[in-house]
């Protein structure tokens, strides 16, 4: 264990320099070494997730144009599928949760990890990908009736529209519950998540599961 926790800066590493290289073939490379070596959620975030951080930091500071940031995360989203097929499980109980990018939220990525992670504890899950409007995301909620709604957000830009779909989601009979996550819900923000009515504001896609796990438990 004590090995493979000290691999995973060389495993961030290496995927990250093959995505600044715009290298295809060596962050696949990378990956599959990673996976080989970790578990597929330690692959997930600590090796794919803290090298797209860098690479948007790396935008951020003009270091790279949106073209490489685009490739990055494109590549990442391609080399998800990697990640995905070793986590799924068919769903198995029941549960259903929809996914989905917050109103405004242009970065589809973080919505799909969630998504890979709850259908790794069985859930159904109805992806939406990036930003689904806050109307459209109730009427789809009040639809299906999912135990679950899960709101990835990126960024501050996106606030006003989940203060929007919080409310028109805490509006439904029967409600679900409000799940906000993704890299903009640091601490502080976390607390301005739940004055909004979410039921639960986490970054961590595992936490966030672990948690659902145990207010939607599995029936049996």
């Amino acid at each position: 264990m004590l090995a493979a926790v000290a691999d995973v800066p060389h495993h961030r590493d290496a995927y990250l320099n093959a995505l600044l290289a715009r290298d295809s073939a060596a962050a696949r490379r990378a990956i599959e070494a990673a996976v080989a070596a970790l578990p597929v959620a330690d692959v997930y975030l600590h090796v794919l997730q803290p090298a797209l951080y860098e690479v948007g930091h790396k935008w951020a500071l003009g270091e790279i144009n949106v073209a490489h940031e685009h490739y990055a995360t494109a590549i990442s989203a391609m080399l998800r599928g990697v990640l995905r097929d070793r986590m799924r499980v068919p769903p198995r109980d029941g549960r259903l949760a929809v996914v989905s990018g917050s109103p405004g939220e242009q970065h589809a990525l973080g919505a799909q990890i969630v998504a890979d992670f709850l259908e790794g504890d069985g859930w159904e899950v109805l992806p939406l990908g990036a930003s689904t409007p806050a109307s459209d995301l109730a009427e789809l909620a009040d639809q299906e009736r999912p135990d679950a709604v899960c709101l990835s957000t990126s960024t501050a830009g996106s606030l006003p529209g989940i203060a929007e779909a919080v409310e028109r989601l805490a509006a439904l009979q029967p409600r679900p519950l409000i799940v906000l996550g993704g890299q903009f819900w640091t601490d502080h923000a976390a607390e301005h998540g739940v004055e909004l009515g979410a039921d639960l504001v986490e970054r961590d896609p595992r936490a966030a599961v672990e948690e659902l796990r145990r207010r939607v438990p599995p029936p049996g």
